[in-house]
Protein backbone atom coordinates (compact mmCIF):
# COMPACT_ATOMS: atom_id res chain seq x y z
CA UNK A 1 0.00 0.00 0.00
CA UNK A 2 1.64 3.30 -1.11
CA UNK A 3 0.28 5.09 1.65
CA UNK A 4 1.46 3.08 4.01
CA UNK A 5 5.17 3.51 2.45
CA UNK A 6 4.67 7.09 2.39
CA UNK A 7 3.35 7.30 6.27
CA UNK A 8 6.10 4.49 6.99
CA UNK A 9 8.83 7.45 6.79
CA UNK A 10 6.45 9.87 9.14
CA UNK A 11 5.68 7.07 11.48
CA UNK A 12 9.81 6.07 12.37
CA UNK A 13 9.33 9.80 14.39
CA UNK A 14 6.04 8.53 16.13
CA UNK A 15 6.31 6.98 20.01
CA UNK A 16 4.05 3.99 20.45
CA UNK A 17 2.23 6.40 22.77
CA UNK A 18 2.00 8.87 19.74
CA UNK A 19 -1.82 9.55 18.68
CA UNK A 20 -2.06 10.17 15.00
CA UNK A 21 -4.56 12.61 14.21
CA UNK A 22 -6.43 12.30 10.19
CA UNK A 23 -7.61 14.72 8.15
CA UNK A 24 -11.18 12.71 8.71
CA UNK A 25 -11.92 9.90 10.98
CA UNK A 26 -11.09 9.47 14.55
CA UNK A 27 -8.02 9.26 16.30
CA UNK A 28 -5.70 6.52 15.02
CA UNK A 29 -2.30 5.06 16.41
CA UNK A 30 0.81 3.51 14.15
CA UNK A 31 -0.70 0.29 14.09
CA UNK A 32 -4.21 0.86 12.27
CA UNK A 33 -2.90 1.38 9.04
CA UNK A 34 -1.12 -1.88 8.87
CA UNK A 35 -3.55 -3.92 10.69
CA UNK A 36 -6.27 -2.94 8.02
CA UNK A 37 -3.68 -3.65 5.27
CA UNK A 38 -3.09 -7.26 6.85
CA UNK A 39 -6.97 -8.27 7.09
CA UNK A 40 -7.38 -6.66 3.56
CA UNK A 41 -5.00 -7.96 1.93
CA UNK A 42 -5.67 -11.52 3.35
CA UNK A 43 -8.72 -11.64 1.57
CA UNK A 44 -7.80 -10.10 -2.14
CA UNK A 45 -4.87 -13.14 -1.86
CA UNK A 46 -7.92 -15.35 -1.31
CA UNK A 47 -9.81 -14.12 -4.58
CA UNK A 48 -12.07 -12.10 -3.04
CA UNK A 49 -13.58 -8.97 -5.17
CA UNK A 50 -13.36 -5.68 -3.72
CA UNK A 51 -17.49 -5.92 -2.47
CA UNK A 52 -17.01 -9.46 -1.39
CA UNK A 53 -14.39 -8.73 1.01
CA UNK A 54 -16.67 -5.73 2.13
CA UNK A 55 -19.29 -8.47 2.60
CA UNK A 56 -16.84 -10.09 5.09
CA UNK A 57 -16.78 -7.27 7.33
CA UNK A 58 -13.08 -7.48 8.01
CA UNK A 59 -13.46 -4.40 10.82
CA UNK A 60 -16.23 -5.66 12.54
CA UNK A 61 -14.28 -5.86 16.05
CA UNK A 62 -12.90 -2.15 15.59
CA UNK A 63 -16.02 -0.70 13.84
CA UNK A 64 -16.88 0.90 16.99
CA UNK A 65 -13.98 3.08 16.85
CA UNK A 66 -12.78 3.14 12.98
CA UNK A 67 -16.01 3.15 11.69
CA UNK A 68 -17.61 6.38 12.71
CA UNK A 69 -15.72 8.83 10.67
CA UNK A 70 -16.11 10.22 7.59
CA UNK A 71 -15.52 6.94 5.60
CA UNK A 72 -17.51 4.46 7.00
CA UNK A 73 -16.00 0.65 7.21
CA UNK A 74 -17.45 -0.63 4.38
CA UNK A 75 -15.66 2.44 2.19
CA UNK A 76 -12.20 1.88 4.18
CA UNK A 77 -12.64 -1.64 2.98
CA UNK A 78 -12.53 -0.47 -0.69
CA UNK A 79 -10.05 1.92 -0.30
CA UNK A 80 -7.28 -0.59 1.36
CA UNK A 81 -8.25 -3.26 -1.49
CA UNK A 82 -7.85 -0.86 -4.57
CA UNK A 83 -4.24 -0.01 -2.92
CA UNK A 84 -3.41 -3.44 -2.72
Amino acid sequence: MITIAAVDKILALAGNDTRIVAGHGPLGNKDMLVIARSRVEKLKTAGKSALEAVAQKPFADVDAAWGQGVINSDQFVQIVYLTL
